[in-house]
């Protein structure tokens, strides 16, 4: 359970037993809230009861839900799965801001929060929509704000539980993934899991800490304002008996004609000894429909919708047994002034009609390996200079 207050979560976990009741599970939540003290309310005397759980429920000094959000990998306390792909649209001429996210599924919430905080959280906003909705405009005139600096957290609600936050950062013409906010079932936020069904094996996303840089108290706050400083990243995991798979995010509601620059960071963290294997990273407009890509395509077994195909299609770098990053982040971009280990595409121009890119990462191997992403942003490279 992590609060919506600032780009860094303050957050509290527990550690729920198979067949154990909900309610006891919120009353150990409870008792540890009340312990701890870990969203650091002021006045609060620890020990004496001031959080409690009734039937399930969070009761005293906690406040209302919309302060919060609810991680980790827990299934069976009726969690709502998060929206993802979220992505923020800025348009000068307009003076509007667009933002979209997908749903799990049309009937996933009961409401959706849209929260908007900007000037380094000096100022917080936003709109409780229904629960099927997958975008929301905002009127820049009517209502402005600070579009060089803008948090934006989706979060659907269900049967008053929080999910997990989508979330992006948005600094004009370009919106990057910098927060800290734990990851539900071992996934970032906004991201989702592919795996090929060409091989045995499994593709295990989780979620990596560099604890030094978590809200703690007695820390110095840590407003994660660079892909260092992020406290949490994507480790893709291949299981021992090897497969090919990884992690996807969509970013959607481009505007058709425009030119996009993607940056991203990629470590190897541990490699077979013997054999081949290799981590890469993909880029790729969708169709004109939107349509998800396949397993398939993101393998490299299908075309792409631009009809490339092939290892190498829509592929921004590559590591393989040749060269590993030896546990370090290594950045990845389409610029083309800049020297990349594999690439075959450079920045992306969306072709007519087609308002999507999807970006996704591929670990092949035919035994246990391990790499890591992050973080990642997208640069409108048509209002650079707007």
């Amino acid at each position: 359970m992590w609060d919506n207050l600032g780009r860094n979560a303050r957050y509290v976990a527990v550690e729920t037993i198979a067949g154990e009741s909900a309610e006891m599970a919120i009353e150990r939540l409870a008792r540890k809230i009340d312990e701890t003290n870990p969203f650091d309310w002021g006045g609060f005397p620890t020990g004496e009861n001031r959080v409690t759980s009734s039937a399930g429920d969070l009761r005293g000094v906690v406040g209302h839900c919309a302060h919060y959000m609810t991680a980790g990998t827990e299934t069976g306390l009726g969690i709502p799965r998060p929206p993802h792909s979220l992505t923020c649209n800025y348009d000068p001429n307009l003076k509007k801001l667009t933002i979209k996210w997908l749903n799990p599924s049309p009937d996933a919430y009961d409401y959706t929060r849209v929260r908007i905080n900007w000037s380094n959280y000096d100022h917080t906003g936003g709109i409780t929509v229904y629960g099927n909705t997958d975008s929301y405009v905002r009127d820049l005139v009517e209502k402005p704000l600070d579009v060089n600096d803008i948090d934006i957290l989706v979060i659907g609600v269900r049967n008053d539980i929080p999910s997990g936050a989508a979330a992006i950062h948005v600094n004009n013409n370009i919106q990057e993934e910098l927060y800290g906010i734990p990851f539900t079932g071992g996934l970032a936020p906004n991201w989702q899991r592919w795996s090929s069904d060409t091989n045995e094996g499994e593709i295990n996303p989780q979620m990596g800490i560099r604890s030094e840089m978590t809200f703690a108290k007695g820390r110095i706050y840590n407003s994660v304002k660079t892909a260092n400083s992020k406290p949490f990243y994507q480790i893709i995991n291949v299981g021992d008996k090897g497969n090919t798979g990884g992690v996807y995010r969509k970013f959607i509601g481009l505007t058709s004609g425009h030119t996009y620059r993607i940056k991203t960071r990629l470590a190897t963290l541990s490699e077979p000894k013997e054999g081949q294997w290799s981590a890469s990273v993909h880029a790729t407009p969708n169709g004109t429909d939107g349509r998800d890509l396949s397993t398939g395509q993101m393998a490299g077994l299908d075309a792409l919708p631009a009809g490339n195909k092939g290892n190498a299609a829509a592929r921004m770098a590559l590591y393989d047994s040749s060269l590993s990053t030896k546990g370090q982040f290594v950045e990845i971009s389409t610029d083309a002034t800049k020297a990349q280990r594999g690439r075959e595409i450079t920045d992306i121009t969306l072709p007519a009609g087609v308002d999507s890119i999807t970006v996704w990462v591929r670990c092949e191997s035919s035994s246990a390996l391990s790499a890591a992403i992050d973080w990642i942003s997208l640069e409108d490279l048509s209002l650079k200079d707007i």
